[in-house]
């Protein structure tokens, strides 16, 4: 059993796996995801919609209404923004800090 431990490098156990097999999911993940993406781009519905903007408008609309709500449900959870004024507050600090931004990006 010593011997064992003194044949392994320092630092490394046997059970996590090395950077060679994160690079060979990587490879995988991104394979399978090329495929999935070539037979969506194949389907009939997904042709209709894409040349259909009145579809493509009103889904993005509905998604963005959803994105929206699901926000809202989620600052009810958080105890400073789930009132008015601290909503307000927060607000106006997230205003402030953008355009702060926004003013030293577009400064030469």
């Amino acid at each position: 059993m010593a011997e064992d431990a003194a044949q392994r490098p320092r630092g490394r156990r046997p059970d996590i796996p090395g950077a060679e097999v994160v690079d060979n999911v990587r490879e995988l993940t991104e394979e399978t995801a090329q495929k999935l993406i070539g037979l969506l781009e194949q389907s009939g519905p997904v042709r209709r919609l894409r040349g259909s903007q009145v579809a493509t408008g009103v889904l993005g609309t509905i998604g963005f209404a959803l994105f929206i709500v699901g926000i809202e449900h989620a600052a009810d959870d958080i105890p400073v923004i789930s009132n008015a004024w601290g909503s307000i507050f927060v607000g106006l600090v997230l205003l402030a800090a953008t355009g702060l931004l926004l003013r030293r990006m577009m400064q030469p």
